[in-house]
């Protein structure tokens, strides 16, 4: 199995053993390396996260403050040191290998490690409760996530929340990358899930929607026959809702729906579709909210397909910060 990232194609073996290369610098004792501790840097680290965003030696070491001698010396240290080459030299520019991509992805989560320890420990000399990154996708939000925040800030118990809005694999690739804590998502085939534990925690329902003034809001009941006729809003393939709308109409034996917009912003979807004759699909939730609010209406017909359940999305890690663990047990009990 292949996990694309840019364009860089890294296998799942290849994820793994970078991975235990790194995190053999810990045995599941808790003994240290030290073979490998004493020779890794921080400026190392950094060096090998930038260049795989800058793929350019001159700029990274001029970004971190470094020489170029000195950037080079570093990468070539940190390659001695984990036994693989992590950048491709070419005429112009660098090019991440696959060992480069996995490296700089742990890199990164070195780094957020980090800046959340010393946020952490400053936290806690305000006497104060650390704080969570949560992710979450949009249908989480008029829930599970709304009553939750507001629950929290009611009772002033519980750690601060940072909230990231967004869709599966955006917040799956920040969790792979130590950006976020936990995520309120799905499961996305083509992105690596080795180092990430799923829980289903919610099932949702689709709704078929059209702007208030639409020539179908009047009518009792529809079929999927009856929207045919009108152009589309509808998410980039492979998201879960533009895959169980083409799903349901291939079902009843019609075309795909035609699309005159492609968006992931549920957003932009509500208001396209609230000044136009086109229609969406939203999650249940999600319409409900925006209809309860005057923005569009819910057509009644009746989708048989639905996604798949979304839950937690929590790193597999043997010990969580407590602010963390607080929050993932809120979340659990709230089902």
């Amino acid at each position: 199995m292949t996990v694309w990232k840019g364009k860089n194609p890294v296998s799942i073996e290849t994820a793994k053993r970078v991975r235990q290369r790194l995190s053999g610098s810990i045995d599941m004792h808790g003994t240290f390396d030290m073979a490998i501790l004493s020779r890794l840097r921080f400026k190392q680290l950094a060096l090998v996260a930038s260049l795989e965003v800058t793929t350019n030696l001159h700029e990274s070491a001029r970004e971190l403050n470094l020489s170029q001698p000195g950037a080079t010396k570093l990468l070539k240290e940190v390659e001695d040191t984990l036994g693989v080459t992590l950048f491709e030299r070419l005429s112009r520019g660098m090019k991440p290998t696959a060992y480069g991509v996995v490296v700089a992805r742990h890199a990164r989560q070195i780094i957020s490690e980090t800046g959340r320890l010393k946020a952490q420990l400053s936290a806690m000399q305000r006497g104060e409760y650390g704080k969570v990154r949560l992710g979450a996708i949009m249908e989480a939000l008029p829930g599970q996530v709304s009553e939750l925040l507001m629950n929290l800030m009611e009772t002033n118990v519980g750690p601060q929340i940072s909230l990231m809005v967004s869709t599966s694999d955006n917040l799956i690739s920040a969790l792979n990358e130590g950006a976020l804590d936990i995520v309120l998502g799905r499961p996305v085939e083509h992105l690596d899930m080795t180092g990430i534990r799923f829980e289903p925690l919610w099932q949702e329902r689709l709704a078929v929607v059209a702007a208030p003034s639409h020539p179908l809001v009047p009518s009792k009941q529809l079929s999927l026959v009856d929207l045919g006729d009108f152009s589309w809003i509808l998410q980039p393939r492979p998201s879960p809702m533009r895959m169980s709308i083409e799903l349901a109409f291939a079902h009843a034996d019609l075309p795909a729906p035609h699309y005159g917009l492609e968006t992931s912003s549920m957003l932009m979807t509500t208001l396209a579709v609230g000044k136009s004759d086109m229609l969406a699909v939203l999650p249940q939730s999600v319409a409900d909210y925006y209809q309860e609010n005057g923005l569009i209406r819910v057509l009644p017909v009746r989708l048989e397909e639905h996604m798949s359940r979304y839950g937690l999305l929590i790193p597999n890690k043997d010990e969580f910060d407590p602010e963390v663990e607080a929050l993932v047990s809120l979340i659990r009990a709230s089902v």
